[in-house]
C-alpha cells in the first residue's frame, strides 16, 4: 500500500481508483479497523495527496470524519495534515471554493455528537486563524457559535480565542517548562561556582549559565493580545446578549464563568454595546474576598463607555466604594478598587 502510494505518480493510469477504494474502506469501517492498518491507510492517502493524486476536498472531508476515531495518535496525524494541507491550498492565493465548503463542513462538525471531533474542529479553525490562513469574517463567526457549545472544552477554546492569547496553551506550557528547567540548571551552576574552587572548566560553565539566564530574561515578554477577531463579529450585540443569557443559567466552574464575563465586558466596551442587565450581575461579584476580584473590577471598567446611562453605572460604583473603600478594609484592598 505504501509502495503504491510512493510510486503512484509514475503510474497514474494504473492506480486510478485506488485512492477512492482506500477512502471508501476507511469511511465505512474506520471505527472497527485495526489501528495500525487504519494509520497506514491514512498515511498512504496523505502521501498520495502530497503527490496531488487526490483532490484536497474529498480527503479533508474524510479526515474530518475520522477525527471521531478513538485513536489519539491518528487524530494528531490528521490534525497536522488538515492544517498543513489547507495552508498549502491557500499558499499562492485564497482558494475560496475549497475554503467555503470546508468552513461549512466544520460548522456542522461543531454540532457533532462526538465531543472530540467538535473540539479538534474548533482547534483547527483557531490554528488556521492564528496562521492568517482563515482570518476572515466567516471563520470568526463560526467560532462565535462555539461559545454556545454544550461541550465545555469547545466553549472554552472559543472563549480563549476571543480573549486573545496569541499562542496555543500546549505550546506555551511546553516552552515555559523547558525554560524553567534551563533556568534552574543555570542557577544551580552559578550557586555551585560560588561555593567551590574555581577552575577554567568551571569558569566556562559559569559564563554559560549566566548567558542562559540573560537570554531567559530577554525572552520573558508580556503577554500580548489580539482583539482583531472581536471586530469581525457580525452581530456583537446579539452575541453579547446570547452569551450573557447563557452565563446567567450556567453551571460551569467559576473559571469558565469568569472567561464569559471577561468576554462580555470586552464586547460591550469595544463595540459600545448596551447591556444593562450585565452591570447588576457584575455587582454580585464585587467583594474584597471574591476570587479574581481584580479581573472583575477590570471587566467593570472595560464595560463602561459614554453610551451607558449613568443610572446603570452608578450602582456599580457605589458597590465598589462601599465594599472596598472603607475603614474596615486594608490599604491594599482600597488601592485595588481605586486603580
Amino acid at each position: 500500500m505504501k509502495f503504491i502510494a510512493q510510486v503512484g505518480n509514475c503510474y497514474e493510469s494504473i492506480i486510478e481508483g485506488f485512492p477512492e477504494t482506500l477512502m471508501d474502506i476507511l469511511s465505512q469501517h474506520y471505527s472497527v479497523m485495526n489501528p495500525n492498518l487504519r494509520m497506514s491507510m491514512c498515511k498512504s492517502l496523505i502521501l498520495m495527496r502530497n503527490k496531488n493524486l487526490i483532490s484536497p476536498l474529498k480527503l479533508l472531508e474524510l479526515f474530518f470524519k475520522l477525527l471521531k476515531a478513538k485513536d489519539k495518535l491518528l487524530r494528531k496525524t490528521l490534525y497536522n495534515h488538515i492544517v498543513t494541507d489547507i495552508k498549502n491550498v491557500n499558499q499562492k492565493s485564497k482558494n475560496n471554493k475549497i475554503n467555503t465548503v470546508l468552513q461549512n463542513y466544520m460548522f456542522s462538525m461543531l454540532k457533532d455528537s462526538s465531543p472530540i471531533a467538535a473540539k479538534i474542529s474548533m482547534d483547527i479553525m483557531v490554528e488556521l486563524y492564528r496562521k492568517n490562513i482563515w482570518n476572515d469574517t466567516k471563520t470568526v463567526n463560526v467560532i462565535v457559535t462555539g461559545c454556545y457549545s454544550k461541550i465545555t472544552k469547545v466553549m472554552v477554546t472559543a472563549l480563549k480565542f476571543f480573549l486573545g492569547t496569541d499562542a496555543p496553551e500546549e505550546v506555551k506550557a511546553d516552552s515555559d517548562s523547558e525554560s524553567e528547567d534551563d533556568n534552574e540548571k543555570a542557577k544551580k551552576l552559578i550557586l555551585a561556582g560560588q561555593v567551590s574552587k574555581k577552575t577554567g572548566k568551571k569558569k566556562r560553565k559559569m559564563e554559560k549559565a549566566l548567558s542562559m539566564l540573560r537570554k531567559a530574561k530577554k525572552k520573558q515578554k508580556p503577554v500580548s493580545f489580539n482583539f482583531s477577531a472581536i471586530h469581525l463579529i457580525n452581530d456583537p450585540q446579539g452575541f453579547a446578549e446570547k452569551l450573557f443569557k447563557q452565563l446567567e443559567s450556567s453551571t460551569e466552574r467559576f473559571e469558565v464563568k469568569l472567561m464569559m464575563i471577561n468576554l462580555i465586558g470586552r464586547l460591550v466596551g469595544i463595540h459600545e454595546l448596551i447591556l444593562l442587565n450585565f452591570y447588576p450581575f457584575l455587582q454580585r461579584f464585587l467583594q474584597p474576598h471574591q476570587r479574581e476580584v481584580t479581573k472583575l473590577l477590570m471587566t467593570s471598567a472595560q464595560a463602561t463607555h459614554d453610551l451607558v446611562p449613568p443610572d446603570a453605572i452608578e450602582p456599580v460604583l457605589r458597590t465598589i466604594a462601599n465594599n472596598f473603600v472603607s475603614e474596615k478594609n486594608s490599604t491594599e484592598v482600597m488601592a485595588v478598587a481605586s486603580d
